[in-house]
Order: structure tokens, then sequence, then C-alpha cells
């Protein structure tokens, strides 16, 4: 048998041999956040858990320049903060107050770090931020109370998992500023509020 005979013979095994460690490579990828036993909502929830983190307001995460801190290699301009929820024990009340100057970006996370909305504070009505987040049945439930005449003020988001965290960013345009853009985080008030009942 020639050297070509044998070469095309062995085309289709070389063919299968990359298309099985590409579907390896792709399923093991997606898998990760899933697994991962110190992803990233678990070092959140560690830190929100610390005797000096806030109650009911945003915990402002420590600036780490070298890559080891709470969420690694972010931007060194922007000052971060978080707010775990758990709808299971109520709705989540997200709100802030801008001033169209500092620039502020929340993040809304499912437990495995899969954003389901992001905004920032050029969303804000006449200068407030008010973000009502819940599952399916408590929006529904919300909603249902809702004045006609009346329209509510705050923006509603269903969350596709019962817990998760929000992740807070406030841009610090000089380094001189970054200790006013943690106190912007820290002014965000983050609650649990009860889920009105069906």
């Amino acid at each position: 048998m020639k050297f070509s005979d044998r070469f095309i013979d062995a085309i289709p095994w070389f063919i299968a041999t990359f298309l099985v460690a590409g579907i390896v490579h792709i399923v093991s990828v997606l898998l990760i956040p899933e697994v991962a036993p110190h992803n990233a909502f678990a070092r959140l929830a560690a830190a929100a858990k610390a005797p000096d983190a806030p109650n009911g307001g945003a915990l402002v995460l420590s600036h780490v320049e070298t890559g080891e801190g709470v969420i690694p290699f972010e931007d060194p301009s922007l000052a971060e903060g978080v707010c775990m929820f758990d709808l299971s024990k109520g709705l989540l009340r997200v709100q802030a107050n801008v001033d169209g100057e500092d620039f502020l970006a929340l993040s809304f996370h499912r437990r495995n770090g899969r954003l389901f909305h992001a905004m920032t504070d050029r969303s804000a009505i006449k200068g407030k931020i008010d973000i009502v987040v819940g599952d399916a049945k408590q929006i529904e439930a919300l909603e249902s109370e809702d004045d006609e005449e009346a329209p509510p003020q705050q923006l509603r988001l269903t969350a596709p998992s019962t817990d998760g965290f929000v992740l807070i960013r406030s841009l610090a345009k000089r380094p001189s500023d970054y200790g006013r853009a943690e106190q912007k985080i820290r002014t965000i008030a983050c609650e649990s509020v009860a889920a009105p009942q069906d």
C-alpha cells in the first residue's frame, strides 16, 4: 500500500480526532463557571460576610493592583462594589443618586457570573436610579399592586436565578479621585424588601 493511500485513509481519523477535541474543549470552557469551587460568586459572598460588610448598602471591594483582589485584573481607574442577593428572602431594591458627572455602572449577574442586565448612570430618571430585582412570580405580584393612574418610577428586573450579585463600578478620573469614587459606591442602598403576597 502506497504512502499516499495510507494518508488518504487516515484523513477521516484526523478529522474525527479534531472534532472530538474541539467539542471537549468547548464543553469544558462552558462548564468551568458552573463547577469551579472558588468562582466569582463564592469570592464575593465570602467578602460580603466579612464583619465590616455594610448592612443594607454596597460593599466596596478592596483596590488591589497586583491581580490578587476579589475580582482580579480589573481596571485600576474604577472603584468597585458589590451587592449580593438571595430572592428566596425577598426582592432586592437598589437605589442611587447620580449627578451626571461621575460615571456609574451597574451590572446584574446570575450565580454563575453570567450577566442578565447592565445599565449606567445615563439611565437615571431625575437623577435617581431605582431598581427592583425579583423572580418572575415576585415581579408579577408587584405589578398586580400597581395603580394604573400612577405608573411606577422604578425599573423592575426579572432575575433568571434565585441568587446572584450586582457589580457596581464608579470611575475615578484621576488617582486622587479614587476615594470619592469609593464613597459614591458606599452611598448606594441595596436592601432586601418583602415580596408582595399573591
